[in-house]
């Protein structure tokens, strides 16, 4: 038998399915802490990728400059000052990532226990009428025939 209240929690836990939960339900597969070590380090993968590119960029504008002051440039002061600006760059980007991330997860928490109070409420019910069904009586998790 079809009832109401069965009905409109399987379309609660489906739409939240559909909508939030396909990016909330992976989620939470991990625990916070590991969440956010995990999308830190994609983020700094792509920070540097970024920076790769952007220094890409610079030496080939000025690739005149730099071809003419080959032999008087010093690339020690060179090297340490691409060096500091890219870890500061990766800083930066390595903690708002950090933010963001950890806020996710926590905003993600409460839509998951939700969803998870309705999974086991549409579960109990089930086995209420599955129970009543076989017209006996359900002990812990023994079924019991009268």
């Amino acid at each position: 038998m079809v009832r109401e209240q069965n009905v409109k929690l399987m379309s609660r836990i489906a739409i939240y399915e559909k909508r939030a939960g396909k990016k909330e339900i992976p989620m939470h597969k991990f625990y916070k802490g590991d969440y956010v070590r995990l999308n830190c380090l994609k983020s700094v993968v792509s920070a540097t990728i970024v920076f790769v590119l952007a220094a890409v960029l610079v030496i080939i504008y000025k690739m005149e400059y730099l071809l003419t002051n080959i032999l008087k440039m010093n690339y020690v002061r060179i090297a340490v000052i691409t060096l500091a600006v890219y870890a500061v760059w990766v800083f930066l980007y390595w903690l708002v990532a950090r933010i963001i991330y950890a806020a996710r997860y926590e905003k993600a928490r409460s839509n998951i226990i939700i969803y998870n109070h309705h999974l086991k409420k549409l579960q109990e019910e089930g086995h209420k009428e599955m129970v009543k069904a076989k017209g006996g009586v359900v002990i812990g998790d023994d079924f019991i025939d009268f």
